[in-house]
């Protein structure tokens, strides 16, 4: 049966090694940060605004005034990297949103699926998604 669900957006901060960025282009609707750089306040603020999913690293500072512009459909940060000191927990807490990081990314055992990031630290709708593709 065909659905017509829209793929979730996802903002990434950052360049990513290219395996997880191949693969999150498959599963979600992607926007990349192709030139590497700091967003600027003004393009996190539209990033928060307009993803399902942000996808800061360690040096995105994700504050209270930050997630204040977050918009209705922004459920998750993803951090990729070890720990969420970056992130203000309360004021994610208190608009709804879920925050997980990606402890070991940088280590031996970050995939041990050859095909890009295991979406374990996705919530449960998007992790049947990328279940599915994954077959």
């Amino acid at each position: 049966m065909p659905t017509n669900r829209k793929k979730p957006i996802v903002v990434v901060t950052r360049k990513l090694p290219d395996v997880i960025e191949t693969r999150m282009m498959e599963l979600f609707d992607t926007r990349l940060n192709l030139d590497d750089l700091p967003l600027t306040v003004e393009q996190l603020t539209e990033a928060v605004r307009t993803a399902d999913v942000l996808v800061p690293t360690v040096t995105d500072r994700i504050d209270e005034a930050l997630l204040a512009e977050a918009g209705p459909n922004l459920k998750l940060i993803a951090s990729f990297g070890a720990g969420v000191d970056h992130i203000d927990l309360k004021a994610a807490k208190e608009k709804g949103i879920t925050v997980t990081n990606t402890p070991g990314v940088f280590g031996r055992g970050y995939c041990r699926y050859g095909d890009g990031p295991h979406p374990c630290c996705l919530p449960p709708h998007y992790r049947r998604r990328a279940g599915v593709a994954r077959r």
